[in-house]
């Protein structure tokens, strides 16, 4: 007999949230500092996986690892939770909010095949342009 009360879909909700929130602030701190999720994961004694699940908010950080964050980037603990409102579970933190990821290419052609969702002028600018030219031939022929 387990004396462990069960979670709620609403607690799980909750928590996955706040692990989301704390998985970006530690993404943007990361990079901004230059480490690789594998550079980090070998400061933290974890994998690489382990990092990635981290900042996908997958998994929570736990007291230990947070603590060795915060001493390895010379941030106050409480960096992590910065900007979440523990009122009604929400972040502050927007997708602009993401620094790319360092060392690799993949941002950029990420970004032309999965354009940011909230640059929708520019997406659509470009289509009205497309559309126009191709307007244009069919008209002039």
């Amino acid at each position: 007999m387990s004396l462990r009360k069960q979670k709620t879909p609403e607690d799980r909700t909750k928590e996955i949230r706040f692990n989301t929130h704390v998985g970006t602030r530690l993404r943007n701190i990361r990079c901004k500092n230059g480490y690789s999720q594998t550079n980090l994961a070998d400061e933290l004694k974890v994998t690489f996986q382990q990092v990635q699940k981290y900042e996908n908010g997958k998994n929570g950080l736990s007291c230990e690892k947070a603590l060795k964050l915060a001493r390895l980037f010379k941030v106050n603990v409480e960096y992590f939770a910065e900007g979440f409102n523990f009122d009604n579970y929400t972040s502050n933190l927007k997708y602009e909010d993401r620094f790319p990821e360092i060392n690799r290419c993949n941002q950029v052609r990420n970004e032309k095949l999965y354009p940011n969702p909230n640059s929708f002028d520019g997406l659509s600018e470009q289509m009205n342009d497309a559309f126009l030219v191709e307007e244009t031939l069919k008209i002039g022929q």
